[in-house]
């Protein structure tokens, strides 16, 4: 049996913008830092079994500040484009723009302007279409993540725990195709927020006579357990300043600055309240 835990990465500047950002290669926020530190802290206690990522920078980082938290110190994160949003071609880096009903798709793209498409076939100009996300879903799912249900587990060892860190469009198409129903895909999976995570179970059904024949995939059993869990940040807050700007492990003393000042503020408000009191 196994536990996949399906991670969205920490916010982007990009996603503060409303940008389109799909293959673009956008770095963390400070606040989507702070957002992974936070989700780290809660994953430590689970004892992962791997950590699998998108090789884009704002999903390997959002796995790394996670696996950095884990007792185990052999565990590393294991990076494939498989696991990568999707590709918004001529549209990565350009506004989300509401649709002018006036306008064609191709009028749209002329003026520079790329409102969302709800085809599954269709796609911007040199981008990749929902169908074509879910094509590389499947492969990501046969190719690594299924070996981990279909080893041999000894008797009574705990399951395994799997995190997969990777993109909002992505991961939503491959629950879907975990689950078997798209629709489902798109109605509950879309809109995980930035360090949201969904966890699925996943066992190969028991063995019958029709499922003896060890070159004939067993079905499985998957169960899912949780859906856009984010607990972890209902106590996090950005910080003023700098918690929009973008990530850059350089700049640490500067952070530590901003931090160091703000409670330095709030040490100093607490004894003036203490002296009035």
């Amino acid at each position: 049996m196994v536990h996949f835990l399906f991670i969205r990465h920490g916010e982007t500047q990009d996603n503060l913008k409303k940008l389109w950002a799909g293959s673009k290669d956008s770095p963390l926020s400070n606040h989507g830092v702070r957002q992974a530190e936070a989700l780290a802290a809660e994953m430590s206690k689970l004892n992962l079994s791997a950590i699998h990522s998108s090789d884009l920078r704002r999903a390997k980082t959002t796995a790394q500040i996670i696996c950095k938290a884990q007792s185990n110190t052999d565990l590393v994160v294991q990076e494939s484009p498989l696991f990568r949003e999707q590709n918004f071609g001529g549209a990565e880096g350009r506004p989300i723009v509401t649709k002018n009903k006036n306008w064609t798709m191709p009028q749209h793209y002329a003026k520079g302007k790329f409102p969302a498409i709800y085809s599954r076939k269709h796609h911007f100009p040199g981008g990749e279409s929902l169908d074509a996300v879910a094509e590389r879903a499947k492969q990501a799912l046969d190719e690594i993540l299924m070996p981990y249900v279909h080893e041999t587990v000894p008797a009574g060892s705990p399951h395994n725990a799997v995190a997969v860190v990777s993109h909002g469009v992505f991961i939503a198409e491959l629950l879907g195709i975990m689950l078997n129903n798209h629709s489902l895909a798109v109605k509950d999976f879309r809109g995980m927020k930035n360090t949201g995570w969904t966890e699925v179970e996943v066992l190969p059904a028991l063995q019958t006579a029709e499922t003896e024949d060890a070159t004939v995939p067993r079905p499985l059993n998957v169960k899912l357990l949780a859906i856009n869990r984010h607990s972890h940040l209902s106590n996090l807050h950005r910080q003023k300043g700098i918690g929009s700007m973008a990530y850059d492990p350089t700049q640490k003393d500067i952070r530590s600055f901003f931090v160091d000042k703000s409670a330095a503020g709030d040490s100093r408000e607490r004894r003036s309240a203490s002296t009035s009191s």
